[in-house]
């Protein structure tokens, strides 16, 4: 399928891509946690609960003094407002629980097309369209970088949107973070 989508600027068949730039809240990044993901988690003013906990295949953490906390698909928000919750009944009086995802297992961005070395690379948690220019050994001579497009699936469906690297790299344009499943296509140059 990626050499599908590299062969035809990855819109084929689909809708005209938009120059309109993704949104990504800070929230729907924290979403679609699953077996193998990492979670920290840090309870103010209780060192002992404060760590570093892996998703098991059930989509469940165990937590000191709690046991199994539901958080595959969960916000970052949603898991720390259960922790708190249960931490309240009979262990602590307001607890302050912050949840911040520390690695995420099994989940790739593409990055095809007029780049130095195209192919799928692990997603790291805040990483950017230009990060992942970089990862796959930046854009060749031949790069048409006014029009790079990152195919994201979204709640409307699959889209296409058509960013401007140059503006990026010239800071006139915020860096975009990317989201697992992502697709960069950096097609080439007319001339």
């Amino acid at each position: 399928m990626l050499c599908v989508l590299a062969s035809c600027g990855a819109t084929c068949g689909g809708p005209e891509p938009t120059t309109v730039a993704p949104t990504v809240s800070s929230e729907t990044r924290s979403v679609e946690l699953g077996p193998g993901d990492v979670v920290e988690i840090r309870v103010t003013d209780q060192e002992e609960l404060t760590g570093e906990y892996e998703v098991d295949e059930r989509g469940t953490i165990r937590f000191p003094w709690i046991g199994d906390v539901e958080v595959a698909g969960r916000t970052k928000g949603e898991i720390a407002e259960t922790i708190e919750t249960q931490l309240a009944n009979g262990w602590l009086r307001q607890p302050q629980v912050f949840v911040r995802v520390v690695e995420r297992q099994n989940r790739e961005v593409s990055v095809l097309g007029q780049v130095n070395e195209p192919g799928s690379y692990p997603y790291k948690e805040r990483l950017t369209l230009v990060q992942a220019i970089s990862l796959a050994g930046g854009l060749n001579p031949l790069a048409q970088a006014k029009k790079v497009q990152l195919t994201r699936e979204t709640p409307q469906g699959r889209q296409t949107f058509v960013i401007d690297v140059r503006q990026i790299l010239e800071s006139k344009q915020a860096d975009l973070p990317l989201l697992p499943g992502d697709i960069v296509f950096v097609p080439e140059s007319p001339i």
